[in-house]
């Protein structure tokens, strides 16, 4: 609609033109009645015509060209590329324009490459999780099976519904530990930072974990230099410092003690599990906090390898970090938190 309307102008200052060019003459003639005066005015006129219909070329060629190059820029956005159409040297509109194209593309590009990692990391879950699932739900198909069997021994009746349960465990703890994962990475959970008694979360971790400890006859020895006042989530966590306890008492020998200690810094407040449960080899300890990753050590235990993963996401989550050291008799892991 806006384009008929600038060509009906367009071709009414055309008319208008070209009659003003014919009549001014004429004009001039009546009055001066000289004809050379008449004729060169007349000219004049021809030529202001000329002039002026060059001109309308040369800006249609202009705009022409301009919409192109803003073609051009467009197709560089499409496919994300940090192309310059206009020279960035200029204070013009188009150099202004094309400066925020490619922060745009630049923006762009930063979010298909988190949207690939994000993608990436589902693959790598749902493999994992396949991988995981897949031993106790065929021990639950198999031993089902077996349990059906009218003839069966009760010794051997019991010895299999004992390793049904044990599957059950399993595809519980993985369950709800996966739902952890999923809702920390994803995004699902809000953390609850308030300023606290990180003593009063420390404690609540260990009150989880001491009866395990007890049943295996271990020591959790705690060590603090006072109140600490730090911004967390008591409740997420507690969940971390509780996976570092649980691995420690689960992978302890009967009488061994584990160190819980809290230090206060300027910068940092750190909560560290010190175990006797033997260092951890040197090429282990940089895959230690992958998720189901499992160290030689560990694999007579029962575990999917997900605590340790856990806990550095809550730390992450926190603006905080894990810290791995290794003594003479076990290792130290530490949460740290920024104050």
């Amino acid at each position: 609609m806006e384009k008929k309307c600038f060509e009906k102008w367009l071709w009414l200052l055309t008319v208008a033109s070209v009659i003003i060019a014919v009549l001014f003459p004429l004009l001039v003639f009546f009055i001066t009645s000289d004809m050379r005066a008449g004729l060169l005015c007349f000219a004049g006129c021809l030529l202001f015509c000329a002039a002026e219909y060059l001109l309308y070329q040369l800006e249609d060629a202009y705009i022409t060209g301009i919409v192109a190059e803003l073609s051009r820029l467009i197709d560089v956005l499409m496919e994300l590329e940090e192309k310059e159409v206009f020279p960035d040297n200029e204070d013009t509109i188009l150099s202004k324009l094309q400066s925020k194209v490619i922060k745009l593309t630049r923006i762009l590009k930063n979010k298909n490459e988190i949207a690939k990692a994000e993608q990436e990391n589902i693959k790598a879950l749902i493999s994992d999780i396949s991988h995981q699932l897949k031993t106790p739900i065929s021990n639950l198909k198999m031993y089902s099976e077996f349990l059906r069997e009218e003839e069966l021994p009760e010794e051997k009746r019991k010895e299999y519904t004992k390793i049904v349960c044990l599957s059950v465990s399993r595809l519980n703890f993985l369950t709800e530990n996966m739902i952890k994962i999923s809702r920390l990475e994803g995004g699902l959970i809000q953390l609850n930072m308030q300023k606290q008694s990180l003593n009063e979360t420390v404690l609540k971790a260990v009150k989880d974990i001491y009866p395990k400890a007890k049943q295996k006859h271990t020591e959790i020895i705690y060590r603090e230099d006072g109140q600490v006042l730090v911004n967390h989530d008591r409740n997420w966590t507690a969940e971390a410092v509780c996976n570092l306890l649980d691995n420690a008492v689960k992978y302890a020998s009967k009488e061994s003690k584990i160190i819980l200690t809290m230090k206060d810094t300027k910068l940092f407040a750190v909560v560290s599990v010190e175990d006797e449960n033997g260092p951890i080899p040197e090429e282990e300890r940089s895959k230690i906090f992958t998720r189901f990753y499992r160290g030689t050590n560990s694999k007579k235990e029962e575990g999917i390898g997900v605590g340790l993963y856990l806990s550095r996401e809550i730390a992450l989550k926190q603006g905080g970090y894990m810290n791995l050291k290794t003594s003479e008799k076990g290792n130290v892991f530490s949460v740290v938190l920024r104050r």
